[in-house]
């Protein structure tokens, strides 16, 4: 027979035990009550650390919680997403998710991750890619870059954001089509990029509208079937001859796992946030407009992009050998 004392402690136990689950379910219902960190793959000065910071802003306002930026770059975005998905799933760590890191990078080589790994909240910016030079460059035309290229080859130099990424796979795709060779510079990020190619330690590059307007670049072709309104006297990839489609996109994502309250307010905030005026404000001038869906539309599209992207993969021969 238990002793008076053991007694209580064994009663105080099994209500502490029975209380635990509604505890939890009172700190969810409360989700956000601390910061929030979101992780951007890239370093800064590039449209995914642009659109990271105006989106941390907006989702501030509406959740309503500080959300602070941390960039980790490398790999192609791969150390980043890694550290996301290492993550506790509770909702204060979030991620910025782009096209490379999380479709692109797994189908080149073993990251140790892939779309499935992450809880999908919201998609918010999609762009096609720019081929850009400086405003003192000889090139003039896409066609003055494949001429180049095919007058020299491997010697037309051009920046990425890393291997295995969209700036680089649209350039790699460029070259394929048009049997010309070139020399492949992989960056951190696209400030740096854009410092070499200032110093002329880099030729040209693919990037998107925001990057060209915020350093004064010239952009040669739009990589679409159709002009961007902002941009009507840039020529697409098509209009040179080349059938080539590259956007950018981007949203949020977090470690698979999520509590429904934490995934249902993130959701919510999203869509409250890019759908504001003040939003709209920040991003339109950057020719990086708002493009929403949903958790569900946006865990749909990541799972085609990753099917359609590693097709393509495959055919260029980029998939490293382990």
């Amino acid at each position: 027979m238990k002793s008076p004392s053991a007694l209580v402690s064994a009663i105080a136990a099994a209500a502490a035990l029975a209380m635990a689950p509604q505890i939890v379910s009172a700190q969810q219902a409360n989700y956000p009550s601390k910061p929030i960190t979101m992780i951007v793959p890239f370093g800064p000065g590039g449209t995914s650390d642009i659109m990271a910071r105006i989106l941390a802003k907006h989702l501030s306002a509406a959740l309503p919680a500080t959300i602070v930026v941390e960039n980790k770059a490398g790999a192609g975005g791969a150390i980043g997403m890694t550290q996301l998905k290492r993550s506790a799933a509770d909702g204060y760590t979030v991620g910025l998710s782009v096209i490379g890191p999380e479709v692109l990078q797994p189908a080149i080589r073993k990251t140790g991750y892939t779309y499935q790994d992450f809880d999908h909240v919201c998609a918010t910016y999609s762009v096609p890619l720019m081929m850009m030079v400086t405003e003192d460059s000889p090139f003039r035309s896409v066609s003055d870059v494949i001429a180049y290229a095919k007058e020299n080859p491997g010697k037309l130099t051009y920046g990425s954001s890393g291997h295995g990424t969209l700036l680089h796979l649209a350039m790699e795709m460029l070259m394929d089509q048009a049997g010309a060779t070139a020399l492949h510079v992989p960056y951190k990020s696209s400030g740096e990029m854009v410092t070499d190619l200032m110093g002329k330690q880099i030729m040209v590059f693919n990037e998107t509208p925001t990057v060209s307007k915020r350093y004064k670049l010239r952009p040669l072709a739009v990589f679409s079937d159709t002009r961007l309104a902002g941009y009507p006297d840039v020529p697409t990839i098509k209009e040179a001859g080349w059938s080539i489609n590259a956007s950018i996109w981007g949203g949020l994502i977090a470690p698979k796992g999520l509590p429904k309250e934490a995934i249902g307010a993130l959701e919510n905030a999203c869509q409250v946030a890019l759908k504001s005026d003040a939003y709209r404000a920040d991003v339109e001038p950057l020719d990086t407009p708002a493009y929403y869906m949903d958790s569900q539309a946006f865990a749909t599209f990541a799972q085609n992009q990753f099917k359609t992207y590693g097709d393509l993969i495959n055919r260029l021969g980029l998939v490293e050998k382990q």
